[in-house]
């Protein structure tokens, strides 16, 4: 592919040697000559010096050529502009890297239309989903967010004491808001009809509502084990979200922020939450607030050298699970090498998330599975195309493909039946095998790179 990656960052740095190594067409575009001279120097990369929110600037690193655009700086601004730009001049897909979506949030297709862009990724969304996602204990062998949380999928596997074992999938009493979507088999992926049967071993990917996951969870025979307490330290934009993805599961949380007026403010936002102004490197006070019994201890400030003492004080405490958040991402090994249980890069979460596009050859994917011999797609339904009005069992989906949810612009979830009827902008979150793939993006009118 040709690729313009625009910004010289943490993640374009990763982004610039991951891709040329790859084989790639790759162009950067920074302002700093510094840095534009140091990946110059060590990769086979095409170097424009500029602002890359700026058409002159884009026009002269060849944006009408490119494949794909990753606006990946470190200011949201650029980025907005470099994407819509960018498809302005002729780019065929672009990738929109921002720090808030609060914005965004409330009006998806707003934005998405006016800046033109295919792609959203935020380093702050990315970080929080991982921290929670990492520090739920169940049984379940993997978890995914898709729609800001609304939809999940999970992977589940079946041990040969479940009461599971040799049940038809029709048989399962599925709760109402998810779907069995595929069964992995000895690492091969099954679209099941409602006669397949269950087997020992078999990991099953379900996807819809986390209320209904969760109660199918239950049905499972497995006893899973729930966070009762957790202490977060920081008042960045991913503490925040963390503390209120807590507080919607019901767990004690306690947060410790050093700056008093980004303490005023937190407890504001976190009605009901507990904010405690003082020094999360102070032992002693760590001690008072028996930091040392909680679940687990997440550092999610901005500073990663005090994320790590943190962590390292309440681990030596006690407490049963630490977690970091880390900017730098070359300091993540270094972190696990120290003791900490996690460590969470959102530059590299996101890189790797550009990374998994770039290789699925499709901008739709937003998971992979067994390494590649399944996908999940989400796809935008445009107004003209030949599904707007279809209910989804005439849609003429192949087999081996599952519509498994629809989300709308106003935030309303679906998790579809075949009588169910597909709008113009319904967002469709499919899961589909390798060998349909392009059938699938062929039928919604998407030209698979």
């Amino acid at each position: 592919m040709n690729i313009l990656i625009v910004g010289l960052g943490e993640v374009g740095s990763y982004l610039t040697k991951v891709l040329s190594t790859e084989g790639h067409a790759i162009t950067v575009v920074d302002p700093d000559l510094h840095r534009l001279r140091r990946v110059a120097d060590l990769l086979d990369v095409q170097a424009v010096h500029g602002d890359g929110s700026r058409p002159d600037v884009l026009d002269k690193a060849e944006a009408h050529q490119a494949d794909l655009v990753l606006a990946v700086s470190n200011d949201d601004k650029v980025n907005m502009l470099t994407c819509l730009f960018g498809k302005r001049i002729g780019a065929k897909k672009t990738v929109l890297r921002l720090k808030d979506t609060t914005a965004f949030r409330r009006s998806k297709t707003f934005f998405r239309k006016n800046l033109l862009y295919d792609l959203l990724l935020s380093l702050d969304d990315l970080a929080a989903e991982e921290v929670v996602k990492t520090v739920r204990e169940n049984r379940a062998v993997g978890v995914e967010n898709f729609a800001e949380g609304k939809v999940q999928m999970r992977r589940f596997r079946v041990d040969a004491d479940s009461n599971f074992v040799d049940a038809a999938v029709k048989d399962l009493k599925i709760p109402a808001g998810m779907l069995i979507t595929a069964i992995d088999r000895d690492h091969q992926v099954i679209i099941p009809g409602g006669g397949d049967v269950i087997a020992a071993g078999d990991e099953i990917f379900v996807l819809g509502e986390p209320k209904a996951i969760a109660s199918f969870e239950k049905k499972t025979g497995v006893r899973p084990h729930y966070l009762k307490s957790v202490v977060i330290y920081g008042s960045s934009g991913v503490a925040l979200q963390v503390a209120q993805a807590m507080q919607r599961r019901h767990v004690h949380t306690r947060v410790i922020v050093e700056d008093r007026e980004d303490a005023e403010r937190l407890s504001e936002v976190l009605s009901g939450g507990i904010v405690l102004h003082a020094d999360a490197t102070d032992l002693a006070f760590l001690q008072e607030e028996r930091v040392g019994e909680v679940d687990a201890f997440l550092g999610l400030a901005d500073q990663d050298e005090r994320n790590l003492m943190s962590c390292q004080l309440s681990r030596n405490l006690g407490v049963k699970r630490t977690i970091a958040l880390v900017q730098k991402p070359d300091y993540v090994s270094i972190y696990q090498q120290l003791g900490i249980d996690v460590a969470v890069s959102p530059r590299l979460l996101c890189a790797n998330k550009i990374l998994a596009f770039v290789r699925s050859r499709s901008i739709s994917t937003i998971a992979t599975i067994e390494e590649g011999k399944a996908e999940v797609l989400e796809i935008e339904v445009q107004p003209g195309s030949r599904l707007v009005g279809q209910m989804i069992k005439d849609a003429g989906f192949p087999r081996g493909c599952v519509v498994a949810a629809i989300t709308r612009d106003a935030g309303e979830v679906l998790i579809p039946r075949g009588e169910d009827e597909i709008a113009a902008h319904d967002q469709l979150v499919i899961f589909v095998l390798n060998e349909v793939v392009d059938q699938v993006m062929n039928l919604a009118g998407i030209v698979r790179e």
